[in-house]
């Protein structure tokens, strides 16, 4: 074999390299792509799901605050039953503040509603604590 075969030899297995690098750049970035898509999905569903959520515990909690301005209005003195109610809506609506604040730290920081959620939701909590002290 002269010199001339042996390097038109080396040049096409340098080119058969290069080629299949190629080959494997543009199938990973199809495949990255593809993933990228999917991921975009999935966000855009969590936060639909996220934002229905978080309409729901507005909500609720609207109407919590409704049933417990009405429960303050009508009541002065509170019996022992009207206290151990209070006691029990208190730990819903901290267990619900809890909740509320897990989802909010799952989820991305761009759902703003869950957020006010669970802010107030640690305000209503807040407020029941130093109504019961």
């Amino acid at each position: 074999m002269s010199e001339q075969e042996l390097l038109i030899l080396f040049v096409g297995i340098i080119a058969i390299c290069m080629l299949f690098i190629t080959v494997v750049i543009v199938y990973i970035g199809i495949h990255s792509v593809k993933t990228m898509n999917r991921v975009h999905e999935f966000i855009a569903h969590l936060q639909h799901e996220l934002s229905f959520i978080s309409g729901k515990a507005v909500i609720t909690l609207q109407d919590v605050s409704e049933l417990l301005t009405q429960v303050k209005g009508e009541t002065r003195s509170l019996s022992e039953k009207s206290l151990l109610s209070l006691h029990e809506l208190h730990g819903l609506i901290s267990f619900l503040h809890d909740e509320t604040k897990s989802l909010a730290l799952k989820a991305s920081n761009g759902i703003a509603k869950v957020t006010i959620g669970s802010l107030v939701i640690g305000a209503l909590s807040q407020f029941l604590k130093k109504k019961k002290e």
